[in-house]
């Protein structure tokens, strides 16, 4: 039943239902035809349960401070604070591309949120100062997917509710695979600069210019330390920290910075609530698909499976990679993870690895179908902002995607990159 319960789903996909509701069709049509008709009274119990989650209270607020400080254009004092500490470099305004991206990253938690606040301002002065316009709008798209890594991360906390992990332990974890995400891509960027002699952009730096970039910016990253310190410490959950962030975010928009004004947020509202609606719809009807899944025994049945048949850990770690890189081309992370992580979780911890390094590694092979055809968003965003074709899009941002992908193997390989800031703070 459960071959037929994912041909309906598939085949409702395909022809284009909203993933919610096809999952929620391809649930009761298992109840009709599996005999067990008699659970579908229960259906609201399921939906319930798909919702019943405190720590999921935490992504309304976590999308609302990222809108709220999105809005408040904050992105200009970031970038001139990159441009400070890299901008020097080889090929200067792309490290400064990447390196505001990481910065921002600990802002939005969302690779859509980063391009549209720093596309803009990056692929028209890439290209001003020399750089070719697709290789400008491919450190763009890279870049901005370090936000669902590193914390604050919409993405890791739907991980967690979807596995019942510790949030503070995830965004511990992430924290290193993110910043050697961006280092990677600075790598590569400084190996292409000096091959294609793309310009070093000069700046000369006085202290006073550190110190007054540093404070227009240390506000706006102050939040991520507010947010991660209250987690991490235990004096706030996942959700009071959220909402501190919240509170934070209005503070430094109206009273420091005064770039937001008060007509503006019936609009920062709504679009924050309708993100929150887009997540939460799908988040119900996974409650029915938790429910088949734990009755089948998928996981179990899974995991006995693979193990019985595959004779190497690596082998099974290898197909389990490349089949979730798969699904990215196709799914968006959240659905993905919802959908996945349950039932490919068990799996990975019986072949040695961490709860926690598992979840960063199947997030990131998520993340990274923002940029592979065909449901790419990111790189959709990036050529529209770019006004180029996608495809051309898509050939400049290999080498960097081959860089994303090499610090994924790392992780594979050394899961103690993951590890070792939770168990400094306490977590494991």
């Amino acid at each position: 039943m459960i071959l037929l319960l994912t041909a309906i789903f598939l085949l409702l996909l395909l022809l284009g239902m909203p993933i919610g509701l096809a999952m929620g069709v391809a649930g009761c049509a298992y109840f009709l035809f599996s005999g067990q008709d008699m659970f579908l009274n229960m259906l609201p119990d399921f939906i319930f349960n798909g919702l019943n989650s405190f720590v999921l209270m935490a992504i309304p607020f976590f999308l609302l401070a990222g809108e709220i400080m999105d809005r408040a254009t904050i992105s200009g004092r970031l970038v001139t604070f990159s441009n400070i500490l890299v901008g020097r470099f080889p090929a200067g305004l792309a490290q400064v591309n990447i390196m505001a991206s990481m910065f921002f990253a600990g802002i939005t938690g969302a690779a859509l949120g980063d391009v549209a606040a720093l596309g803009k301002i990056f692929i028209p002065a890439m290209e001003k100062e020399g750089y070719d316009r697709p290789f400008a709008a491919a450190v763009t798209a890279a870049s901005s997917l370090i936000g669902p890594i590193i914390p604050p991360s919409i993405v890791i906390v739907v991980y967690c509710a979807a596995t019942d992990l510790s949030v503070g332990g995830m965004f511990a974890a992430a924290i290193v695979p993110g910043l050697l995400m961006g280092l990677s891509q600075m790598i590569i960027v400084y190996m292409l600069a000096k091959k294609r002699h793309y310009p070093r952009h000069e700046v000369k730096i006085t202290p006073r210019e550190f110190a007054v970039s540093f404070k227009d910016a240390s506000l706006a990253l102050l939040m991520p330390v507010i947010i991660l310190g209250g987690i991490m410490s235990g004096v706030v959950t996942p959700t009071e920290a959220a909402a501190c962030a919240v509170l934070y975010a209005l503070a430094v928009s109206f009273g420091v910075y005064k770039s937001l004004n008060v007509s503006q947020l019936p609009d920062i509202f709504f679009s924050a609530a309708r993100g929150s609606a887009k997540l939460f719809f799908i988040l119900a009807f996974i409650g029915i698909m938790s429910w088949i899944f734990g009755f089948e025994r998928l996981p179990l049945l899974l995991r006995d499976t693979v193990l019985a048949h595959v004779p190497s850990p690596w082998l099974i770690l290898l197909c389990m990679n490349i089949f979730l890189l798969f699904v990215g081309m196709w799914m968006t992370e959240g659905p993905a993870i919802l959908l996945f992580a349950p039932i490919m979780a068990p799996l990975a911890v019986s072949v040695g690895l961490h709860p926690f390094t598992w979840g960063i590694i199947m997030v990131m092979l998520l993340v990274m179908g923002l940029i592979t055809p065909p449901v790419c968003l990111v790189l959709f965003a990036t050529a529209d902002i770019a006004e180029l074709p996608m495809e051309k899009v898509f050939v400049a941002i290999l080498p960097l995607f081959c860089a994303n992908i090499g610090v994924i193997v790392l992780l594979n390989v050394f899961p103690e990159l993951t590890l070792f800031l939770p168990r400094l703070l306490g977590f494991l």
